[in-house]
């Protein structure tokens, strides 16, 4: 019976995304526009650091509808729906230039739809809050 040689079985394996992989999707003014606001706001990556938790929430596995997993035990304190990475994104997204904000919104737009999709409506949610905070927490 034929064998698959070993470099064939790694390449079937999968791959954890690298963080060169991740900043791949967004285009090179884009970053360096993102980098130029990192330098003023924020830390060197955060934007990157704030994408790829929010990428590894939406693509979490599980039942299809999903709630937020608390890390602590006090789930009262624990910001929901991943802390403040969606806010940092939003943020970037307000002081960002026209291009790039739609070239970033375009990175996020099947990630919001997905986390749409998967989480269902909070009824109760103060009206102030922002869209990805009115989401259920718990079934």
């Amino acid at each position: 019976m034929p064998r698959k040689a070993p470099s064939q079985v790694r390449l079937d394996l999968p791959r954890a995304p690298s963080r060169r992989d991740s900043r791949a999707v967004i285009p090179g003014k884009t970053l360096a526009a993102i980098a130029r606001l990192e330098r003023h706001r924020y830390a060197p990556g955060a934007a990157w650091h704030a994408l790829s938790h929010w990428r590894e929430i939406v693509h979490s596995r599980g039942t299809w509808v999903m709630y937020p997993r608390f890390s602590s035990d006090y789930p009262c304190c624990d910001p929901p729906w991943g802390g403040e990475h969606r806010q940092v994104l939003e943020e970037l997204l307000a002081a960002l230039p026209r291009r790039a904000r739609r070239e970033l919104h375009a990175v996020l737009a099947p990630l919001d739809a997905r986390f749409l999709a998967r989480t269902l409506s909070d009824p109760y949610a103060a009206p102030g809050d922002p869209w990805w905070r009115r989401r259920l927490e718990s079934p």
